[in-house]
């Protein structure tokens, strides 16, 4: 089953455009203004990320005229490396050739457990993945059978304790990797080099952008709580705490804004009626994390303001002269590495510019964050549900949390072993 949203590669550009490989990073503008310093980094992309467990070897087949596509069968085999074998799908979407997985014991079929195909079919079902929890106690997994024994009381409703020990600060590369595929794109490369400018040429409502009183420990019940929570996943992203203030609006939320400088406004009710401390730090995951300039822009601008700026931006990229006030805002927000890097993407950026995608991705790159952040995906479905979400979010952050992937971020024996 395929995930809810889908990466595409960077299009091959036409003579006279320049690949995204040969456009010269931002690396070293000391500008920049990504919290977490440095453009969005090349990681490798989980096409499906399947549950943990040894999965059939899916091989790329071609048949003349028919469609290309893929089988399930035997893989070319290998020796048996020492100890146990690897498990979990690493078929990627830039490489969708097979990765061949270690042989199966001998007393094993070919055709992968049952339970599996419930699960990619059925991602929102508790019972499959109580099955899982079978599955890998047969074989001695306890870590991965912990797992699945949380997402499936998750699922349930059921409360799940949260881990008592939270793990050390992600790498950069462990960071970038929690963004979703879908932006790792031409037009998600354009976001992060001029999120900031479009947030500026469209800025947050004067009634939430104006909010200046600072969030003080003795704000009210979840003061203290919310600024520790933001404190802890601070450390944790790699990332600064950026101006955080008390809103003046009756939510549950931490919003990601952007004027003169970042902020965050956290919602009255957040404050009087705190949930536990592993929801907070998924609410502050998230928050922090939407502050990069590409999830900011899509997460903070309405789609039709969106697409405003980005034409607002073009115009001023192919007008440098132009003194006018969205130039103005655009030069004051980006230095002149930005925007030279910023003209050579805007071309294949906004090519095949989908602001749905996009923003789904930014919604789903924020959740993995927020994920990571609290530890564990009881507090995280809590979290969601109150907000109503559409089941492709769910089954999106349900899937993250049931892969190879997500285990090694929070598993601190998975966490030294090579990205899958």
């Amino acid at each position: 089953v395929a995930p809810p949203a889908r990466g595409r590669g960077a299009p091959e550009a036409p003579p006279d455009i320049p690949l995204l490989s040969q456009i010269p990073s931002e690396d070293e503008d000391e500008d920049a203004q990504e919290l977490g310093g440095g453009p969005v980094e090349a990681t490798s992309v989980i096409a499906w990320e399947a549950p943990p467990g040894r999965m059939d070897p899916v091989r790329r087949i071609h048949r003349a005229g028919r469609p290309e596509g893929t089988v399930s069968g035997p893989a070319p085999t290998r020796p048996p490396a020492g100890g146990r074998p690897t498990v979990g799908s690493t078929e990627t979407r830039e490489t969708p050739a097979a990765v061949p997985d270690a042989p199966p014991p001998a007393e094993s079929t070919t055709a992968e457990p049952l339970v599996f195909k419930l699960v990619r079919e059925r991602p929102l079902d508790p019972k499959p993945y109580r099955g899982l929890v079978d599955h890998f106690d047969q074989r001695g997994d306890v870590t991965r059978a912990a797992l699945m024994r949380e997402l499936a009381d998750a699922l349930d409703g059921r409360d799940v304790p949260a881990p008592r020990v939270q793990r050390g600060p992600l790498s950069n590369q462990e960071r970038a990797g929690l963004r979703h595929p879908g932006l790792r794109t031409p037009s998600g490369e354009l976001l992060a080099c001029v999120g900031i400018a479009l947030c500026r040429l469209f800025p947050s409502p004067a009634r939430i952008a104006n909010t200046s009183e600072p969030l003080r420990a003795s704000a009210g019940p979840g003061a203290a709580a919310i600024l520790d929570a933001l404190n802890t996943v601070a450390r944790l992203l790699g990332v600064p705490v950026p101006e955080v203030v008390a809103g003046d609006d009756d939510t549950a939320n931490i919003t990601p804004l952007h004027t003169t400088a970042p902020r965050l406004v956290v919602g009255r009710l957040l404050v009087k009626q705190p949930p536990t401390n592993a929801e907070l730090r998924f609410h502050a995951g998230r928050a922090l994390f939407s502050l990069s300039p590409d999830l900011l822009a899509l997460r903070a601008l309405r789609k039709d303001h969106l697409l405003r700026a980005l034409a607002l931006l073009s115009s001023v990229l192919k007008n440098p002269k132009d003194a006018g006030d969205d130039a103005r805002v655009v030069r004051e927000s980006l230095s002149p590495r930005a925007l030279e890097r910023a003209a050579l993407l805007m071309e294949p950026g906004t090519r095949d510019f989908d602001a749905s995608l996009l923003v789904a991705a930014a919604r789903d790159s924020a959740n993995r964050a927020g994920l990571v952040a609290c530890g564990g995906p009881g507090p995280a479905l809590t979290v969601l549900r109150t907000r109503r979400p559409h089941d492709s979010e769910l089954e999106e952050l349900v899937r993250f949390a049931a892969s190879e992937r997500y285990l090694a971020l929070r598993d601190a024996a998975e966490a030294g072993r090579p990205g899958r």
